[in-house]
This record gives structure tokens, C-alpha cells and sequence, in this order.
């Protein structure tokens, strides 16, 4: 266990260690298609598949032997998360000024393929999150991707997801190797529009190398969290908070930015007998530790403070914000989602939403009775621009 009195360094973009490595795999999906996913699902997962889409019958089989409580419990929190996805659903919207009507109207992406990690230990809560948006969007074609088990199956659990969200597709490949296939499509992997979901350092990279000519949710690293706690906070809390995250991984970047003296020895002597290297920064006030929460635009953002919800309006830059000590952990399974951005992307971006699967069409209707001095402001600026043709077309129908 290691404790830094301090913060830590700028993330590094560790997929950039792995592009070639992940190119070649890419190339070869790209030139063998499924022949390369199953020698490849052979040396990294040690499983021979006789196909890689995942056959209904066998996956039917799969599910006899799932835990009925396991299945209860993806049932309560997929209507949990469906229901408020419903809510924030966005609905088209027109407004008519000065004799021109403009506005949004929404379409559904058509087709998704969703990454849920297998590895050590599956995760259904990410089917959930990538799955139910995707489903209440309107996107018809969800394909599902996820490592095999020993038995040439998907994990129950993810296929139990899968067809609550009615997945067109279930492949039972995972790594860098199914990343390139959903890009550009193989004998049984359909090409698809937009690929999302976590994964490891590999997986990210094929992710990025396939971003010209698929769209991705964005780039994700390990778990961050960064907890502000002032001389109130229970300290069993935050290192339990901090704790939570740190079984993602040893990688995981977790910080503590306290006012307290007392509550920063607190915590660094509970964290004493664990393998993990945490950081605690001791700030001189609540603004300066905004600030740099704000500059470390973490992935998980938790507000062990008094008021929070009115210091939430300081917040600028964090993928998910825990109010009130709220755990983080909870976000994993309840949301709005656990697929958020890290490496300092929230500066720019947030959570995986129901908008990742949706795509605004801008929308325009004139009639006769525009407004004389819109119409002119047009004419000039098409004029000024050196488009003489755009400015005709418009002036010949009110003439």
C-alpha cells in the first residue's frame, strides 16, 4: 500500500503503448474476418468456437442453469434504468419566427454493437447500460459482444440482458479482434454504425483505430474517483468509497481532497493495510478543492460535504457527481450510467446517454410572409460570401 500526500500526475494515454500490437490484429479480422476471431478467441481465451455468432439454441441452454435471483435482479434495475431513459427521451421540436419555421427533429441510430467485458468476472450491469438507452432510442439492430466461458458460451447473465433489450446479435468473441469485427463486418459479425462500451488498454485501442470509419462513444482507461470531503465527513464512508473503486483495478486512480487534517491521518491509517496507492491532498479551502477537481476532470466525482447539491454548481468538468456521500459505487448499478469518460475527457464529454443513440435532424420551413428584413440580412450575407447562386435561389421565390 502506498499513500502520496499530493495528486497525481497527468493521465497517461496508455493506448498509444499498443497501436501497432492491435493494428495487426485488426488487419487480420480485416483480410481473414471470422477465421481470425476464432484462431484468435483460441490463443487469447484457450476456448476453439465452431461459430462465433452465439446459436439461440445454445444460448437458451446457457440460461437453464441462471440464478433466478441474478435474473430478479437484472429485471428490477433494467425497468429502473428504462424507465428513466423514458423521461429524458427528447421530442421534436418546432418553432416558427418572422415567417420561418425551424427545428429538431430525432432519429435513432440504426445500428450498435456493444463491448461488455468478460474477463476475470462478467458484467451485466454494462449490458444494461449500453443496452437499455440503445433499446428505448429506437435503434432496432443491437448486437452484443462479450468474451466466451470455458464452455463456448456467453456468460447467462449477459444473454439474459440481451434479450430483454431484443439483440439482434449475440457473439461470443471479445478483445481487440471483435472490436474490428462490428467495424467492418465479417461472415457473421454485421458491420455496424456506432460501437460503445468499456474494456481493457486493447480494446480502447482498436476502438480508436477503428474510429475512422465507425463512430465510438469515446476512449475510457481505468476507473477515477476523486472525493472532496470536508471536516464533517465520515471517514469509514469515504474509505469505503475508496475502497469500492480501487477493486477495479490497481490502476485505478483515487483521490482524497479534504479541509481536514484530522480526517485525512484518519483515512491514510484505515487505508494502511491495502494494495492499492491512493492520494490525499490536504486543501486550504472548499474553492481551491473544487478547482482542482475541476482540472482533474475525473471519471467519479464524489461531494462528501455539507451542502453539496449548492456546490454542484461549481462543478465544470466530472463524468458522474455523488451528492450528499452518496456512494459511487451505486452509479455502477443504477446510473444514469457507469460508462463514462476518464483521462481527463470530461472536460469535454460526459456519461454515455440516451443521445449516444440518437441524431438531431435540423429541420426549416419559409412561406410567403417572411420577415422583410430577415429575408435582406440573408441576401447580404450570401452576397458577401461569394454565393451568388445561393442568393438567387432564395429571392426567386418571393419575387
Amino acid at each position: 500500500m502506498t499513500i502520496i500526500r499530493g495528486l497525481p500526475p497527468p493521465a497517461e494515454f496508455k493506448v498509444f503503448n499498443v497501436l501497432d500490437y492491435v493494428g495487426k490484429i485488426i488487419e487480420d479480422v480485416k483480410q481473414q474476418g471470422d477465421k481470425a476471431l476464432i484462431e484468435y478467441t483460441k490463443r487469447f481465451d484457450g476456448v476453439e468456437l465452431d461459430s462465433v455468432e452465439l446459436p439461440m439454441t445454445k444460448a437458451e441452454k446457457c440460461l437453464n442453469a441462471f440464478s433466478t435471483g441474478v435474473r430478479k435482479a437484472i429485471d428490477v434495475i433494467y425497468d429502473f434504468l428504462k424507465n428513466f431513459y423514458e423521461s429524458v427521451k427528447p421530442k421534436d421540436f418546432t418553432i416558427e419566427m418572422k415567417g420561418v419555421k425551424l427545428g429538431i427533429v430525432w432519429r435513432h441510430i440504426d445500428s450498435v454493437g456493444i463491448y461488455v467485458p468478460g474477463g476475470r468476472h462478467p458484467y451485466p450491469s454494462t449490458a444494461l447500460m449500453a443496452g437499455v438507452p440503445a433499446h428505448v432510442a429506437g435503434t432496432k439492430k443491437i448486437h452484443i459482444a462479450s468474451s466466451p466461458n470455458k464452455e463456448g458460451c456467453v456468460d447467462p447473465a449477459i444473454i439474459y440482458v440481451a434479450k430483454l433489450i431484443g439483440a439482434s446479435g449475440l457473439y461470443r468473441v471479445g478483445g481487440p479482434q471483435v472490436i474490428a469485427a462490428m467495424a467492418y463486418g465479417t461472415e457473421s459479425v454485421k458491420k455496424v454504425s456506432k460501437i460503445v462500451g468499456p474494456g481493457n488498454v486493447y480494446v480502447q485501442a482498436a476502438k480508436f483505430l477503428v474510429r475512422n470509419v465507425v463512430e465510438i462513444d469515446s476512449i475510457e482507461g481505468p476507473t477515477e474517483l476523486v472525493i472532496i470531503a470536508d471536516e464533517n465527513a465520515d471517514p469509514r464512508l469515504v474509505v469505503a468509497d475508496m475502497l469500492a473503486q480501487a477493486e477495479h483495478g490497481l490502476e485505478s486512480t483515487i483521490v482524497l481532497i479534504t479541509l481536514s487534517e484530522k480526517l485525512a491521518n484518519t483515512v491514510e491509517e484505515q487505508l494502511k493495510s491495502h494494495d492499492h496507492v491512493f492520494y490525499i491532498y490536504l486543501a486550504s479551502s472548499i474553492e481551491e478543492a473544487i478547482s482542482i477537481a475541476n482540472e482533474l476532470a475525473p471519471e467519479h466525482l464524489s461531494l462528501h460535504v455539507y451542502d453539496s447539491a449548492r456546490l454542484l454548481r461549481n462543478i465544470e468538468n466530472a463524468g458522474a457527481v455523488s451528492l450528499n456521500a452518496s456512494p459511487p459505487a451505486m452509479i455502477d448499478y443504477l446510473g444514469p450510467n457507469h460508462i463514462l469518460p476518464t483521462n481527463r475527457w470530461a472536460r469535454v464529454r460526459g456519461a454515455l446517454t440516451i443521445y449516444d443513440f440518437l441524431k438531431p435532424i435540423a429541420i426549416l420551413e419559409d412561406s410567403c410572409n417572411i420577415d422583410k428584413e430577415v429575408l435582406e440580412a440573408v441576401q447580404v450575407l450570401a452576397r458577401y460570401e461569394g454565393f451568388k447562386v445561393h442568393e438567387q435561389s432564395i429571392v426567386m421565390r418571393y419575387v
